[in-house]
């Protein structure tokens, strides 16, 4: 946040004496005076640098807001898309799947004359399409969160300019790792 002007003390100005007539000693500028003034100076620079980290920080919260407030909204979606996922899967099984089953049964009855082969081949179907459906489900719940608010916040409260640019990386490549494996 300091630029290099903002650490150095600014440059004094130079004095000129106040001639107050003919008799009188021109009055000389102490060195305290012009210690309060650099004092003076440095706490005004002080006092606008800390209202800028302010200001900065405000503008964060409002972004760490905005975050929160669109990741509420997608978890409320993903979970009124995972309750419908769930009343489709159960009407599914038993209305569309259970036909499936029942004409693929009769067919492979027919075919082999074995109720063995015909009832294994029926329940690994039946645990595909389970399978399929929780990983539909499991990837649809893993959307509920809000892992890049609290994100956001660690950044902002409990690291260092470095370590954020750091921990920024590391998130960005962890992304694109999970986008590359879905």
């Amino acid at each position: 946040m300091h630029s290099r002007e903002s650490s150095t003390a600014p440059a004094q100005k130079p004095t000129q004496p106040i001639y107050t007539g003919p008799g009188q000693a021109a009055p000389t500028q102490s060195p305290q005076n012009s210690t309060v003034e650099q004092a003076i100076e440095q706490l005004s620079l002080i006092a606008a640098l800390g209202h800028s980290v302010k200001q900065n920080y405000i503008n964060q919260l409002m972004l760490v807001e905005k975050i929160a407030s669109a990741e509420w909204q997608l978890s409320g979606r993903s979970l009124i898309i995972a309750a419908a996922l769930v009343v489709c899967f159960g009407a599914g099984i038993i209305l569309f799947w259970g036909s499936i089953l029942l004409v693929l049964g009769y067919l492979l009855f027919q075919l082999s004359n074995s109720v063995l082969i015909t009832a294994s081949t029926l329940v690994i179907l039946q645990f595909i399409l389970l399978f399929w459906c929780w990983r539909s489900l499991s990837y649809v719940l893993s959307q509920v969160g809000f892992s890049n608010t609290w994100q956001q916040l660690r950044l902002l409260f409990f690291t260092t300019p470095q370590e954020q640019e750091t921990q920024h990386a590391h998130s960005t490549l962890t992304e694109k790792a999970a986008g590359n494996t879905r």
